[in-house]
């Protein structure tokens, strides 16, 4: 790193010292041109009209009076030089115009820029090079012609073109060398665009020129018409300079308003600030309470942020005492004489500024300062005050929605409850990670997904408030399990998620193993000791997946597959997902057929137990694939739940049940049907108006629809669940609990829904004649609804000795193969009709 710098250091003497060889070049070659004059004759015709004090005024006037270009971030002054060096090539003899131009333009540099002793020597001897030039090429190719011959135009044209040439080249290979970076085409483009206005400003002076020599008094009138030319064009520049001003506070206004991070908006701001007062600098210097120091955020020339949090300065307490405290706006310009501000200027190494307040929600939080305006002519003024002051109530504004942005941003990535990051939070994170490893920076990724085991029983026993405190302290631990290497995440629910970057197989199985033990210990709630465990899956990249949503996908069907194992955590293999091909050509075979009006419902009889009459049957949908074949319930309604067409599927249902029990309506047969709904239905927001519409639709009173819920979906959502519940109730529809007795808090959920029926879960009925414990949970059961007033009804009966414990528990109604096989819709009055032993107890026969 010494080395380094000190071949830095040398290369950059090298570049100051070549600059000073060519300055001192540039220096000697205009001192010889001091002696041109004395040996040059001029053209023969010249007559000596104008002296050289009238030619230095006339400089000196062109000098000041000046028309300022801003392009990008180089200024550029516009003068018309060129006029009086025509009039001084046509009326003055070389030394008296070598004489006129050195001393007008050293009394403007001197007196009313006030450029450095170095910097005045550099123009004078560029200045004399380029008259001596210009007179050379005038003197060689008019060659005494009179003044209205083409080829002495063409001299006038040449000789100031050429100086201008020269000048700019000068200028350009001091800076090329000082920078070490010399560019010959832009050199050239600049030579060729450096003075645009030169020919029109040459030609303006050939006219004059003709003027003059036609008649000496026509001079008060081209003085007349030059101060008016040169008047409405500085006047027109200045307008064109407030349009160009107002464009860019446009264009600052709509940038700021679309940057929410508040440290995007801090660099927009200054970059805008700098751009729009032509300044080489700017920066924000806000008050530090905490440390009592002043934090600055500065933009430089490389346009890059840089942030230092100082002690307060002397000079830094004057600029706040006049800025923060007084709220006041500063302005600093280069001729100031003020003690104060020039001692703030010189310790910023500044030559002018300009400080404005920046007002947040609490106040002024600090001051926005731009610096050292670019070009030697123009300083600061009052009309920068106000731009700025602009500027900074925009920025204001913005800066304050930057704020809110940032917390509402927070907010969006990550959880309210636990505080750790959301599943975008994740996303975004796992993303970066995964393009690390793409480009070789990363070794690899892990993604854990962890579901907590019986975490819905805790949380109905107990309350939601006991736990979302179980969710805190799950998220304190795998926090603190992982530590700082890794992310951990809440997916939702009770599921959690863990990211691992630069890591390998063994590495993320030891880290899973440690999550799962963080769990083991128990977790105290509402004076109880409560036992939490949970099952995890893992994925790795890139073997199993190179994308965000695939590995998250993988690692979920992990963790799906560790709920069956031993030791609560699996690692992806490619046999578990096995059917994603299937599954993924079922979605849109689902979706044709969904369209077509392929899915088709068929109906089970449920039957009363005491009576055997068929009273209700249960709407079931059936998809038959011409390739395929039978594709089972069980594979296609999963299959819609994923992909988002369980709703249409379920209006599908609903629309053919109820059309179904329409018909038998009119035939005689005033049944029941009952119709199942999945989580997602059951949360939609517009179930309620559609089993109304569709009900109206048909005709059918709400009494002969049954809905039927699992207790698993409406643990998903219980207060949005069961508010959906009462409003189906009041329709007048039915409701009942299906797989009853399979979920977590079938009985404590039990009386606070408003269901008329329960099922008992065919896993108890089945076989039920052979296991005492089976029979003793179905009483139980048939006991417990009686007791709520609840009709019971039992799937699953396969054989007649079923049927007659059954009606002997005092069940009211069942449902099995051995009462009747699903069948289509149309076929089911038909098969009443064949059913002559419907109308007396079956276990009767």
């Amino acid at each position: 790193m010494a080395t380094e710098a000190l071949q830095t250091e040398t290369r950059r003497r090298a570049r100051h010292r070549s600059a000073w060889v060519l300055l001192m070049a540039v220096v000697m070659a205009g001192l010889a041109a001091l002696a041109g004059p004395w040996v040059i004759t001029g053209p023969a015709h010249l007559r000596q009209l104008v002296p050289w004090w009238a030619l230095a005024i006339g400089f000196a006037a062109t000098e000041t009076w000046v028309v300022h270009l801003q392009i990008k971030r180089e200024s550029r002054d516009v003068s018309v030089s060129e006029l009086p060096l025509v009039l001084g090539l046509f009326f003055a003899a070389p030394l008296q115009l070598l004489v006129g131009r050195l001393v007008g333009s050293a009394a403007v540099m001197v007196l009313h820029r006030r450029a450095a002793p170095l910097k005045t020597l550099w123009n004078l001897a560029l200045l004399s090079l380029q008259t001596m030039v210009a007179v050379g090429l005038f003197s060689l190719i008019s060659g005494g012609r009179d003044a209205s011959s083409p080829l002495t135009w063409a001299g006038a044209y040449a000789g100031p073109l050429a100086a201008n040439w020269i000048g700019v080249a000068a200028i350009g290979l001091v800076v090329a060398v000082h920078d070490g970076d010399l560019q010959p085409r832009r050199l050239l483009r600049d030579m060729v665009t450096g003075e645009p206005a030169a020919p029109v400003v040459i030609t303006m002076g050939l006219v004059a020129v003709s003027s003059l020599a036609y008649s000496p008094r026509t001079a008060l009138l081209l003085l007349v018409l030059g101060v008016g030319v040169l008047g409405g064009y500085r006047a027109y520049a200045a307008l064109a300079d407030r349009h160009l001003n107002l464009e860019r506070l446009y264009r600052f206004t709509q940038a700021v308003s679309s940057s929410p991070e508040v440290e995007e908006t801090l660099g927009r701001v200054l970059a805008q600030a700098r751009e729009l007062l032509h300044s080489d600098r700017a920066e924000v210097a806000f008050v530090a309470s905490a440390s009592g120091g002043v934090a600055h955020v500065r933009l430089g020339a490389s346009g890059r942020l840089s942030h230092s949090d100082d002690p307060q300065s002397p000079e830094d307490e004057w600029l706040l005492a006049h800025v923060v405290a007084a709220g006041d706006p500063l302005l600093l310009p280069r001729s100031t004489r003020d003690a104060e501000q020039r001692r703030w200027l010189d310790a910023q190494a500044a030559r002018d500024a300009v400080a404005v307040p920046l007002r947040g929600g609490a106040g002024i939080l600090g001051a926005l300062v731009v610096t050292d305006r670019l070009g030697d002519v123009r300083t600061f003024d009052a009309e920068d005050v106000l731009l700025l002051e602009t500027v900074a109530n925009h920025a204001s504004v913005a800066l304050q929605n930057g704020e809110l942005m940032d917390k509402l941003r927070h907010e969006s990535v990550h959880d309210a409850l636990t505080g750790l990051p959301n599943r975008s939070h994740l996303q975004a994170e796992l993303g970066t990670a995964l393009d690390e490893v793409a480009d070789g920076r990363s070794g690899g990724v892990a993604v854990m997904i962890l579901d907590l085991d019986g975490f819905k029983e805790v949380n109905d026993t107990l309350g939601h408030q006991q736990g979302d405190a179980l969710l805190v302290e799950v998220g304190k631990r795998l926090a603190a399990a992982v530590g700082d290497g890794g992310v951990v995440a809440r997916l939702g629910g009770d599921e959690f998620a863990v990211l691992l970057s630069g890591t390998e197989e063994n590495a993320a199985v030891r880290v899973g193993r440690r999550l799962l033990r963080a769990l083991e210990h128990p977790v105290a709630l509402d004076g109880l000791e409560i036992e939490i465990g949970a099952s995890l899956g893992l994925a790795l990249a890139p073997r199993h997946a190179q994308d965000p949503a695939g590995l998250l996908k993988r690692a979920d069907i992990a963790m799906s597959d560790a709920k069956a194992t031993v030791g609560g955590l699996r690692v992806f293999e490619a046999d578990l997902d096995s059917d994603n091909p299937r599954r993924l050509m079922l979605v849109s075979e689902l979706r044709a057929a969904l369209n077509h009006g392929h899915v088709e419902v068929h109906v089970q009889p449920q039957v009363r137990l005491s009576s055997g009459t068929t009273v209700s049957v249960e709407a079931l949908a059936r998809w038959h694939h011409p390739e395929l074949g039978a594709v089972p319930p069980d594979e296609f309604i999963p299959v819609a739940e994923r992909s988002g067409l369980i709703g249409p599927l379920t209006t599908q249902v609903l629309d053919g049940s109820l059309a179904a029990v329409a018909e038998w309506r009119r035939q005689g047969q005033d049944l029941s049907i009952a119709v199942n709904l999945s989580t997602r239905s059951l949360h939609d927001a517009d179930l309620v108006h559609e089993v109304a519409r569709l009900l109206r639709r048909h005709d059918v009173p709400a009494s002969r629809l049954t809905l039927e819920v699992t207790e698993s979906s409406v643990m998903a959502d219980p207060a949005r669940a069961t508010a959906v519940l009462h409003q189906l109730r009041d329709l007048g529809v039915r409701l009942s609990v299906d797989d009853f007795g399979t979920g977590y808090s079938s009985l404590s959920y039990l009386k606070r829904l408003p269901v008329h029926e329960v099922k008992i879960d065919r896993s108890f009925i089945t076989g039920l004649s052979g296991h005492g414990q089976d029979a003793a949970i179905v009483r139980a059961i048939i006991d417990l609804g009686g007791h709520l007033g609840l009709e019971v009804v039992a799937e699953g009966v396969e054989d007649r000795e079923t049927w007659d414990l059954l009606a002997d528990m005092g069940c009211d109604l069942g449902q099995g193969w051995h009462l009747g096989r699903p069948m289509p819709v149309e076929e089911l009055l038909p098969w009443l009709a064949t059913r002559s032993l419907e109308r007396r107890p079956l276990h009767a026969i």
